[in-house]
């Protein structure tokens, strides 16, 4: 059963008991304290400290009282271990110790005293002279609202009522409370008059408060009368009130909490009922900041947005140039075939073959920004996979001659004749990869080789594919650079030759896109191995599979 404090204390200090006679006529200033830090009376010394001073105005009747210092001190001494502050004034130089004593009584530590040895001839530290400035206007607990008892109906205000017991063990539980401050979300409890009860460091540092200024405050008035539409929320709508009539726990995931300085903060926060048997007996709200997670949130949504304009932007630029484009290579292949001087041809040919590059170009720029937008597609067939690498060679062959570099290619038997991928974008990767081995090997030559890296006991098998050169190489520094759009590891080539940078990214992209995976092995001045690898289906497989899906 919750104690009843207030009536143990009172017992405590009756004119009879040996406490009352320790702390009367004590020469040092004696406070009694109750268990939440209140003022209940003080000794003689305390009384003639303040003989014919004025009343403070910032006392009240309802038992206000200002924030003392040393409350983990006090805090100490209601756990039953005596602590003593010291307290300095950097004006007058003054320092004094207060001493913080349990009051033990059978049942616990039923209140403390506040032992303060200093000069009372010099003026006190501002901060303990607050403090006892407004401490009898506070009033000893019989005059006073009591959270710890109930008060007798005629001294009960018309807004005040007895809080439940429950309430009152949990804002007075020491170890609770050194839970609540570690925690690093706010968490704050109320009653079902929506007052604060506690409220941990982290929640009142987020608003802005130190945490005595909101005990008693109707807490969510102080910070959530505005809705993040701007709306003010009404006492039917505010979901804190909904939870105190209801039960039901409740949460909100964007909206707004205001600070002590009139600052805003998005939020996260849940409301749940503090239940004492099957009664509502007030609520707990968690909250974080959000601020920074919506910024981070915002900021993501908006680099998305750009990357998807750009994307936007190249594929229209890039179909609108190709129209054209596609006009002039095919006049210069008219040109080319009517009669023409050989000064004539030759102009000819560089306009065909320069448009044929910058067709290239924009093939790239556009398979590049399909793939940034997430909007390349496969077309899968079954074709002759050797005809198709035939056919690759055969492009390659009179540059090749002409550089006087030896072109060959081979395939492993255990290769199947018949596969089934997208024979357009596999073309592509390797035609990029036997165009970017020509241009960059001087004497030599290239291979292309492809060979059938079985897997046991399953339904599919690798195709390894690779071009071997006998160029210039890579350097270990720049092998990380490879794959990166826009990258080009010989700017002296490249200026030579042409090129985008986006050839190798492309296959990469590709090459995922397909299932599989691409590496390279080089040597520097020595040449390069491009190698990737793909899975295809058995061709039994595929049939049985085929089989199974038009039986059904």
């Amino acid at each position: 059963m919750p104690q009843d404090w207030a009536s143990i204390l009172s017992r405590m200090l009756s004119d009879d008991s040996a406490y009352k006679a320790f702390y009367a006529l004590h020469p040092d200033i004696i406070l009694v304290l109750d268990r939440q830090g209140r003022y209940v009376e003080g000794n003689r010394a305390f009384n003639d400290l303040l003989a014919g001073r004025p009343s403070s105005p910032e006392g009240s009747a309802d038992g206000a009282w200002a924030p003392f210092p040393g409350e983990t001190y006090f805090a100490d001494a209601l756990q039953g271990t005596p602590s003593c502050l010291s307290v300095a004034d950097g004006l007058n130089g003054q320092t004094l110790t207060v001493d913080f004593i349990p009051i033990r009584a059978e049942e616990g530590v039923a209140g403390v005293f506040a032992f303060i040895r200093c000069d009372r001839t010099a003026p006190l530290p501002a901060l303990l002279q607050d403090w006892l400035d407004s401490l009898p206007a506070a009033g000893p607990p019989t005059a006073r609202t009591h959270v710890d008892a109930a008060p007798a109906p005629a001294q009960a205000g018309a807004g005040e009522c007895r809080q439940p017991e429950l309430i009152v063990e949990m804002a007075e539980d020491r170890r609770l409370s050194l839970i609540l401050n570690s925690v690093a979300s706010g968490i704050c409890g109320i009653d079902t008059d929506g007052r604060t009860i506690f409220v941990n460091r982290e929640g009142a540092e987020m608003l802005g408060y130190e945490p005595h200024e909101l005990t008693g405050m109707h807490l969510m008035e102080l910070i959530q009368h505005i809705r993040s539409d701007g709306f003010r929320y009404t006492h039917l709508d505010c979901p804190v009130n909904l939870t105190l009539q209801d039960g039901i726990t409740r949460s909100k995931s964007d909206d707004i909490f205001w600070r002590k300085d009139g600052t805003s903060f998005f939020v996260h926060y849940r409301i749940a009922p503090l239940l004492d048997g099957n009664a509502i007996c007030g609520a707990v709200i968690s909250f974080s900041d959000i601020t920074n997670e919506r910024e981070i949130l915002r900021a993501k949504e908006s680099a998305e947005q750009a990357a998807q304009a750009k994307s936007d932007f190249l594929a229209m630029m890039s179909h609108e140039i190709r129209t054209p484009m596609n006009g002039m290579i095919g006049m210069a292949d008219l040109l080319l075939e009517t009669p023409l001087e050989e000064e004539q041809r030759g102009y000819a040919e560089i306009l065909r073959s320069s448009s044929y590059s910058l067709l290239q170009i924009l093939n790239d720029i556009l398979d590049f920004s399909k793939m940034e937008a997430g909007k390349m597609t496969l077309q899968f067939e079954t074709f002759d996979l050797r005809e198709m690498l035939e056919g690759i060679i055969d492009l390659f062959t009179p540059k090749a001659e002409e550089r006087k570099l030896k072109l060959r290619w081979w395939a492993d038997t255990s290769v199947p004749a018949f596969v089934t991928t997208d024979p357009s974008r596999l073309r592509q990767i390797i035609v990029n990869l036997v165009g970017n081995a020509l241009k960059f090997t001087e004497s030599g030559s290239v291979t292309l080789s492809v060979k059938n890296i079985p897997l046991p006991y399953s339904p599919e098998y690798l195709l390894e594919f690779s071009v071997r050169d006998t160029g210039v190489g890579i350097a270990d520094s720049k092998l990380n650079l490879l794959f990166q759009s826009f990258s080009q590891l010989h700017p002296f080539i490249n200026r030579k030759y042409g090129g985008t940078g986006l050839g190798l990214a492309i296959c990469k992209q590709l090459v995922e896109l397909m299932g599989g995976t691409i590496f390279v092995e080089s040597e520097e001045g020595r040449g390069s191995t491009f190698r990737f690898m793909l899975p295809f289906l058995k061709e039994e497989c595929g049939v049985e599979m085929w089989e199974a899906e038009a039986s059904t």
